[in-house]
């Protein structure tokens, strides 16, 4: 289910900014947690798509719900075709089933000093927003891969990766050898591309740290001696990687020898294999009293995170 804010006017809109900086400077008495203003909200989203590397390659759905309800087809076999003379009737659902998505609440706990909060001349709202946005991308991203589902996301790498014997109606994720002692072979990145299907390949993306990355950039085709990274030509494209982007993600396993089996790259349709789902509106408390001579905020959201398609994402395993 997804929520459309109602349509406010620019008047009631500067009302609701006002107030909110009103009780950010304490101008106005409010006992309990008020509504962070949608114009705000927006910017702090705009914010997260652009420091949460999963985020920005996800589905994101909102919902004024505690939780999103996804249908999953199973059934490989074509959905869609001509209309005869007979009636199209599907009576087999044997291949349909439902994922449950549910919202956990996330918290920013940060501390603002009264010499701002009196400063008149100080945007105050956009140092609150600018914190909520840094600690917020912080958190989710780590839980959209490794959160345990238990009042949190259920994160990509938390679920079992196989490099061998794979079902695809499994909740495991299909990946590639990569190579031994850290390294990762030409070869291996070829054969975690074709083990994407082609139907998710449009809009494909590789996802890693930037210290596998800079291991990546080194590696050359075997048969014309290039390097297989390039380097983006124009300011805010990504770079890529045998033709598809790349998108550097520091929560990323890095490249060492100390572990005996890792993930240190994943590719595929991130849009089609991973849903987030939160709700539209963040609350804020204020302290005033207990962290003197600061004054602490206390935002929440609600947010929640799972595979969809476990075939739209394959990864490449270390030993």
């Amino acid at each position: 289910m997804t929520t459309e804010r109602p349509i406010l006017s620019q008047e009631s809109v500067t009302e609701d900014i006002q107030r909110f900086i009103n009780y950010l400077r304490g101008n106005e008495h409010i006992s309990n947690s008020i509504n962070i203003p949608n114009t705000f909200v927006d910017n702090i989203n705009k914010k997260l798509q652009l420091l949460s590397p999963i985020r920005s390659i996800a589905k994101v759905t909102t919902t004024s719900n505690d939780k999103l309800d996804v249908v999953i087809d199973n059934n490989s076999s074509e959905s869609s075709g001509w209309v005869t003379n007979s009636l199209l009737q599907t009576k087999d659902n044997s291949c349909l089933s439902k994922i449950s998505i549910y919202l956990y609440q996330l918290y920013s706990k940060l501390r603002v000093a009264f010499s701002l909060l009196e400063d008149d001349s100080a945007k105050v709202e956009e140092v609150i927003q600018d914190k909520i946005t840094l600690q917020v991308a912080a958190t989710e991203n780590k839980a959209f891969l490794y959160g345990d589902g238990i009042n949190q996301p259920k994160g990509i790498l938390k679920y079992n990766i196989t490099t061998k014997d794979y079902k695809i109606d499994s909740k495991t994720i299909e990946g590639v050898t990569g190579g031994n002692n850290g390294t990762i072979d030409y070869s291996k990145l070829i054969e975690l591309m074709d083990k994407l299907n082609t139907k998710y390949l449009y809009n494909a993306y590789w996802l890693m740290s930037r210290n596998t990355a800079s291991h990546i950039r080194n590696i050359k085709d075997q048969s014309s001696g290039k390097f297989i990274w390039q380097n983006a030509i124009l300011q805010n494209m990504p770079d890529t990687l045998l033709g598809y982007p790349v998108v550097i993600c520091e929560d990323m396993p890095s490249l060492h020898k100390d572990t005996k089996s890792y993930c240190s790259v994943l590719f595929g349709n991130f849009y089609e294999g991973y849903q987030i789902v939160e709700k539209p509106e963040i609350k804020l408390l204020k302290d005033p009293y207990n962290a003197k001579p600061f004054v602490e905020f206390y935002a929440t959201k609600r947010v929640g995170g799972d595979v969809i398609d476990f075939n739209a994402i394959k990864a490449l395993v270390l030993q």
